[in-house]
């Protein structure tokens, strides 16, 4: 199964009280792994698959810490795009006890790899167009 998309650093602020603008209210603050392909990766998993990410993340110390978080749930991380020049992605969200209040998704290295991700599935690695990929393929609906 292929996840095309998404892997990123989710950082989520939760507050168990309503929020108003220009307010502060305790919470907690956490980082995970998140991206719409990740988020179905360890989905796919859960059921004792072992879905393989077609991604971009940045060649940094948090891409490698997010490669190794996929690594260590049993994602294939063989084929992701990375760049060491692209910081790894990441998503802001602030929720409240009513829910979202406001998110921001910093995709700049998904978005500037482009086409790139999809490389093995063009070179041989996971397909070529004598041989295309004949499995199933999960794509991120955000990709542009």
């Amino acid at each position: 199964m292929l996840c095309i998309g998404s892997v990123l650093w989710d950082v989520i602020g939760r507050a168990h009280l309503p929020m108003r603008l220009g307010n502060d209210v305790p919470g907690r603050i956490t980082r995970g792994p998140g991206g719409v392909a990740m988020n179905i990766a360890m989905g796919l998993e859960r059921f004792g698959l072992t879905p393989v990410l077609l991604t971009a993340i940045g060649q940094d110390a948090e891409g490698d810490e997010l490669v190794a978080a996929c690594d260590a749930m049993g994602l294939v991380t063989a084929h992701v795009w990375r760049d060491p020049q692209l910081p790894t992605d990441r998503y802001m969200a602030i929720e409240s006890s009513e829910g979202l209040v406001a998110a921001i998704a910093d995709a700049h290295t998904l978005e500037a790899a482009g086409d790139r991700i999809l490389a093995p599935l063009e070179d041989g690695r996971l397909g070529t167009a004598a041989a295309p990929w004949t499995g199933f393929v999960a794509l991120d609906g955000n990709l542009t």
